[in-house]
């Protein structure tokens, strides 16, 4: 009788913590707030907020390079001043969204910095070193990055999560300019 109540003690248990099973979901790692990167993209200048609407070839352009993976939104927010552009873009590194802010002027990478990172691992990505491989590069003519990007040996996914932010940034400000000509 007393290893019978035991067996049904821990049934009831294991039912019990059943559905806590697979809702782990880590934390998110905010290092920088979407108003704060824009300020600093922007220090003397009020910058003017608008939206690009996605479609022809300029959503062919970003499902290039999204590889079909991820369904694009149907319109991106933007920061502009002069020929600068600042971009929050998000996309899927493993299993979760990075949410990043990308400065374009000139044609050119400016920054790119991680804001919201919410995988449980690879946040070496918004290490500086990583970072800075990032700067002054272009779109060549297949709209790749004119740089190498070397990955993070462990972040692999997470790293070419940020290629494509910088790339997608790139193709959008490139939209965005060519509608003032």
């Amino acid at each position: 009788m007393k290893y019978i109540s035991l067996i049904i003690a821990f049934i009831i248990l294991g039912l019990q913590s059943a559905p806590a099973q697979n809702t782990f979901k880590p934390a998110e790692r905010v290092y920088k707030r979407t108003n704060d990167y824009i300020k600093e993209a922007f220090v003397d200048v009020e910058p003017e907020k608008n939206s690009i609407w996605v479609y022809g070839a300029l959503r062919d352009d970003i499902n290039d390079i999204l590889n079909n993976a991820e369904k694009p939104p149907v319109r991106y927010r933007y920061w502009k001043a002069g020929n600068r552009t600042v971009w929050v873009l998000e996309s899927l590194a493993r299993t979760m969204m990075i949410t990043t802010g990308v400065t374009v002027e000139n044609d050119a990478i400016e920054d790119i910095s991680v804001l919201i990172y919410r995988e449980s691992r690879g946040a070496e990505i918004q290490n500086r070193s990583h970072r800075s491989q990032f700067y002054g590069a272009k779109l060549d003519k297949n709209n790749d990055l004119d740089k190498p990007i070397n990955g993070i040996s462990g972040s692999t996914l997470s790293a070419n999560s940020m290629k494509r932010m910088g790339r997608m940034a790139l193709v959008l400000h490139k939209a965005v300019m060519a509608t003032e000509d």
